[in-house]
């Protein structure tokens, strides 16, 4: 019977505590210290509010999504429909 890797969580293990990815990250803490894997981990991995403002506005800058709300409306004066029958007329009156 197997385990879950203690770490992850995901991969079973039979004869250890950590799958490989794991191991490599276990190691890694090894030799850093697991205060400055877990410091860099947060600074390049997790965002705080004002990082994620600037990513959601990057974002909308390179889709060039534009507020609807925000775009001035200058009203047309609606012309009067032309029917065929209307522009039959008219292209006969004209030739």
């Amino acid at each position: 019977m197997g385990f879950n890797c203690y770490l992850c969580e995901k991969e079973r293990v039979w004869t250890t505590y950590f799958c490989d990815d794991c191991r490599k990250i276990k190691n890694i803490m090894n030799v850093y210290g697991s205060k400055d894997v877990l410091s860099i981990i947060e600074t390049t991995c997790l965002r705080n509010q004002e990082q994620i403002g600037y990513k959601v506005n990057n974002l909308i800058k390179k889709k060039k999504v534009v507020d609807v709300d925000s775009i001035p409306v200058i009203k047309v004066q609606d012309e009067p429909r032309v029917t065929r029958c209307k522009a039959k007329k008219l292209l006969k009156a004209t030739v």
